[in-house]
C-alpha cells in the first residue's frame, strides 16, 4: 500500500490545480500556479515556519505575497503580472474551502468568490457550475477519505508519557463468543502473526490520526509504537510496514521502539531504517551494557525506572544527548 499521508496531499493538490484551472480559464500556466500550490502545502501540512493556528494566516499571506510581488518583479508581461495577482487573491478562499465539511457554506462562499472586486477574472455560468461541482466533490471525497480509518473492532489507545508523547496500542474490541476464555482471546491476539498484523493497522490509524491532528493544526503531538523483531526477519513484510510512513513528515512524528537486544541483533537493518529518515526509538532493557555511543540515533530512549541501571542513565542525560522517558 502507498502511503496514505501522501496520498492525502497529492488529493489537495490535485483540488488546488484543478481550482485554479476553472477560476483562472485560458490564462491558467502550470509554472505561474505551482509556487503558491507548493509553498501552501509546506505551511499547513508540513508545518514549515511551525507556525500556530492563530498566526496561520499572517504567515501564509505573508510568504504568497512574497512569491507573487518576486513573480510580478521578473515578468515583462503585464498580462501575466494580472495573472500573478488574481493568483494571489483566490488563495484566501482556498482556506475557507479546505475547512468545509458539509455543503451548507458552499453556496455563500462561492458567491463572496465571484463578487470579489479585487478579482479581475471574469467567470460563466459554466466555470461557477464547474467549480462548485469541483468544491463539493472535494468535501465529499474528503469526508470518505477519513472513514476509511473508522474501525469499530479496533480503538487506538495512547499512554502519555511525557507532554507530547504518546506510547500506542491497538485495543480490541470485537464481541467474541462467550465459548472462548479470556485467556485464549489475549493469547490468540498476542500471537507473533496477530501482533504483526495488529501493528501494521496501528500504523495505517495512526497516520490518519496525524492526518487528523494536522488539520486541527496539531503539530506538536508524537506518537510510539511497539515495533515486533519479529519482523526484522521478513524483509518484504517490513518494507510493506515501512511504507505506510515513507513521508518525511510522518517519519518524524511516529517512532518504532525497539528493545535494546533487538538492536545488537539486527543493527544492521535498524540503522538502514535510520538512515533512511525514519524515527526509531530505544527501550533499555537488562541486556544493555552501558554504550552511551549508539544512543544518539534515537529519537528517544525509553527506560524502567526498576533498571538496574537507571540512575546512571537519567544522571548522563547531557551524555545521552537524546531525550529520555521513564517508563
Amino acid at each position: 500500500m502507498n502511503c496514505i499521508f501522501d496520498d492525502y496531499i497529492k488529493f489537495v493538490d490535485n483540488f488546488l490545480c484543478n481550482y485554479y484551472r476553472i477560476l483562472l480559464g485560458n490564462k491558467y500556466e502550470r509554472r505561474l500556479v505551482r509556487p503558491f500550490v507548493e509553498k501552501y502545502i509546506s505551511i499547513r501540512y508540513y508545518n514549515e515556519y511551525f507556525v500556530r493556528e492563530s498566526k496561520f494566516t499572517d504567515v501564509l499571506n505573508k510568504e504568497l505575497n512574497h512569491i507573487a510581488k518576486s513573480m510580478i518583479s521578473e515578468s515583462e508581461n503585464e498580462n501575466k503580472a494580472d495573472t500573478i495577482k488574481n493568483i494571489f487573491a483566490l488563495f484566501s478562499y482556498i482556506l475557507f474551502f479546505e475547512k468545509l465539511d458539509n455543503y451548507t457554506g458552499v453556496n455563500a462562499l462561492l458567491k463572496s468568490l465571484f463578487d470579489d472586486t479585487a478579482i479581475t477574472l471574469k467567470y460563466n455560468d459554466f466555470a461557477k457550475d464547474e467549480l462548485s461541482e469541483l468544491i463539493r466533490n472535494y468535501i465529499y471525497k474528503k469526508n470518505e477519505f477519513f472513514k476509511i480509518f473508522e474501525i469499530n473492532e479496533f480503538v487506538l489507545f495512547g499512554n502519555r508519557y511525557s507532554k507530547n508523547i504518546y506510547v500506542m496500542d491497538l485495543v480490541q474490541n470485537c464481541n467474541l463468543s462467550k465459548l472462548y476464555s479470556q485467556y485464549a482471546i489475549d493469547t490468540a491476539y498476542n500471537s507473533e502473526v496477530v501482533t504483526e498484523n495488529k501493528v501494521y493497522l496501528e500504523l495505517l490509524l495512526l497516520s490518519g490520526k496525524v492526518l487528523q491532528d494536522i488539520i486541527n493544526f496539531n503539530f506538536k503531538s508524537d506518537y510510539i509504537v511497539d515495533f515486533p523483531a519479529s519482523l526484522f526477519g521478513k524483509q518484504k513484510k517490513i518494507l510493506r510496514y515501512t511504507n505506510v510512513l515513507d513521508n518525511e513528515y510522518l517519519k518524524t512524528k511516529i517512532s518504532l521502539k525497539i528493545k535494546y537486544k533487538d538492536y545488537k541483533e539486527y543493527k544492521k537493518q535498524i540503522n538502514d531504517l535510520i538512515n533512511d529518515g525514519y524515527s526509531i526509538s530505544l527501550e533499555l532493557d537488562e541486556s544493555y551494557d552501558m554504550d552511551f555511543s549508539h544512543l544518539l540515533l534515537f529519537s528517544y530512549i525509553f527506560i524502567d525506572k526498576n533498571h538496574k541501571n537507571y540512575d546512571i542513565i537519567i544522571n548522563s542525560k547531557e551524555d545521552v544527548k537524546t531525550e529520555i522517558i521513564t517508563l
